[in-house]
């Protein structure tokens, strides 16, 4: 199975893509070839798919289309397919996402594998996991689980493309990544049923490069179970100050995934501005890093 990566590039976050490169080949340095698409020709460094002049850069979608589309004719049939915003921010696994995931994708005939893994406390994984033989990941089949979410993931070329032209049936959404998600997750959507059942999430634990043991999981679950515990208690109180600061407390976009790509929940960007949840990560954690993202913004 031929595998690629490819990096869509919101036109208004351009100047994130050096940044992702760079991040990817210091963190992920045997990583398989990688494409960006977004751009209308040569981007520097950038190995770039070419937009068609027609193409209008604020869709998306349409934009990422062209990005498949080009990647299949290249003849990769498998595509990590990963936003501009969610660069690695740690050592990657190479050998899980080179070989591993890539091999259960041909041996399960799957649609997708989520890298945002099952044990981030945002998900309360009601849906068994899987055997050991394939690292405790579970399948996505109940209606409400994260089928075909943008965050990174390996994608099959063919799924991948099919997605793309059932966002865009409806132009009234003008290609939003919000409107390719709500589309393509629906369970009443026009994928084919043998394409939804193919979709799983990784448990990034046990595929990170730094594995946890017995000790480290329990606590983990300990700490998700209670989280989701304290989570079902903010439905219950009035809106206002209080709830919002609640809200802020339990920190439900604050979450680091410690998987096969070491990844921050909800990116670089948020509503257009930088993520100010993953500005204070990084004082924390990298601040050369923040210093990057900050002197390059425009």
């Amino acid at each position: 199975m031929k595998t690629g990566i490819l990096v869509p590039v919101w036109h208004a976050y351009e100047w994130i893509a050096p940044i992702t490169l760079r991040m990817i080949s210091t963190h992920w340095a045997s990583h398989p070839e990688l494409w960006f698409c977004g751009f209308s020709g040569d981007e520097g460094n950038l190995q770039v798919i070419p937009l068609d002049t027609e193409v209008d850069r604020s869709n998306w979608t349409r934009v990422l289309l062209e990005g498949v589309q080009g990647m299949r004719a290249m003849g990769f049939d498998a595509i990590y397919l990963i936003a501009e915003e969610h660069i690695p921010l740690a050592s990657c696994h190479e050998e899980h996402l080179n070989e591993t995931l890539p091999s259960l994708m041909d041996r399960l005939s799957a649609s997708y594998i989520s890298l945002m893994g099952l044990d981030n406390r945002r998900y309360p994984s009601k849906t068994p996991a899987l055997g050991p033989e394939l690292y405790h990941m579970r399948s996505l089949m109940p209606e409400n689980e994260p089928r075909f979410h943008l965050h990174p993931a390996l994608w099959r070329g063919s799924v991948l493309e099919e997605c793309c032209h059932l966002a865009l049936k409806d132009p009234s959404e003008n290609g939003s990544a919000w409107h390719f998600e709500k589309a393509c997750g629906s369970p009443v959507n026009e994928l084919p049923q043998e394409t939804k059942a193919g979709c799983y999430q990784i448990h990034a634990g046990f595929l990170s490069l730094n594995r946890k043991g017995a000790v480290g999981r329990a606590f983990n679950a300990t700490k998700r179970f209670l989280y989701h515990r304290m989570m079902a208690l903010y439905p219950l109180m009035p809106a206002g100050r209080a709830a919002s600061l609640y809200w802020d407390f339990l920190g439900f976009d604050n979450v680091f995934c410690d998987g096969p790509y070491p990844m921050f929940f909800s990116g670089i960007m948020a509503k257009g501005r930088l993520n100010p949840l993953f500005m204070k990560f990084l004082q924390r954690s990298n601040p050369g890093l923040l210093r990057t993202i900050l002197d390059a913004r425009p």
